[in-house]
């Protein structure tokens, strides 16, 4: 076992690496977190996420040359997701402190299924992004990217891949974004857009149901009322009809007057 790489302080206070920080709200050093973080990940019972750990830590093994290596997966992979690192959002953050392994399996995930997927164009505005902000040169973030998705393909299985798909939905949305946006297959397209029509569909079936809940209980309260004021209009009717059998029945016992 490699003899561990001491805490680089200069590191920790790069844009991007600084960025992680607050975004994964982490209040200790960043070598600690990762420490913690990846261990977790590899001990996890669900394979997808250990063996995506081992993916990070055979990274970190292969290249040598400390945490720069996990925070350039993960910075890779997030912007793929579509986190631009020129804020943190509230949501964005609250979303990675709920479930952290789940964002950096989505981060890995991105870097599997988006990379290839990506222009000319737009790998070279990431790959300069990174080097910038994390000062390493362009050709080891090159290798860093390729060695994760070649050992992810030796890695994991066919339903490891499918589910490290619902990691990378998931982590997409909090940026705004679709499983389609990142891969740009028509099949995650097709998916993205039935989801949204079934939950479309769903609020408008509530609506509808709503409505009709409404029109039931006006219609209810409308038949109330007229039948309350049939039963007033009844007995109000009654009421003169009584008075009125009463007062023809005086007449008729009333006694005949005598004639003079």
């Amino acid at each position: 076992m490699p003899a561990p790489i001491p805490p680089n302080p200069a590191f920790e206070l790069n844009p991007i690496a600084m960025a992680i920080k607050a975004l994964y709200g982490v209040a200790k050093g960043l070598n600690d977190f990762l420490d913690g973080h990846i261990e977790d990940m590899k001990r996890s019972d669900n394979s997808t996420i250990s063996r995506t750990g081992r993916v990070i830590d055979g990274a970190m093994t292969g290249f040598g040359i400390g945490y720069v290596i996990p925070v350039t997966i993960i910075a890779a992979g997030q912007f793929l997701l579509g986190n631009t690192f020129s804020a943190v959002t509230t949501v964005a953050t609250a979303a990675i402190l709920s479930n952290p392994i789940a964002m950096t399996c989505g981060a890995v995930g991105a870097i599997i299924y988006g990379w290839n997927a990506l222009s000319d164009v737009e790998r070279e505005e990431i790959l300069d992004k990174l080097t910038k902000g994390l000062a390493i040169g362009i050709e080891l973030v090159k290798s860093i990217i390729r060695f994760v998705i070649d050992e992810a393909k030796a890695l994991l299985s066919s339903d490891n891949l499918r589910e490290m798909k619902a990691f990378v939905s998931s982590a997409a949305a909090t940026f705004g974004r679709t499983l389609g946006d990142i891969t740009k297959k028509i099949s995650d397209v097709a998916t993205d857009t039935f989801k949204v029509v079934r939950k479309k569909s769903g609020e408008a079936a509530g609506k509808a149901a709503d409505i009709a809940s409404d029109a039931y209980d006006t219609m209810k309260e409308t038949a109330g009322k007229a039948a309350d004021l049939a039963s007033e209009t009844y007995g109000s009717v009654k009421e003169t009809a009584g008075k009125a059998s009463d007062s023809v029945k005086k007449k008729l016992r009333k006694p005949a007057s005598k004639k003079q």
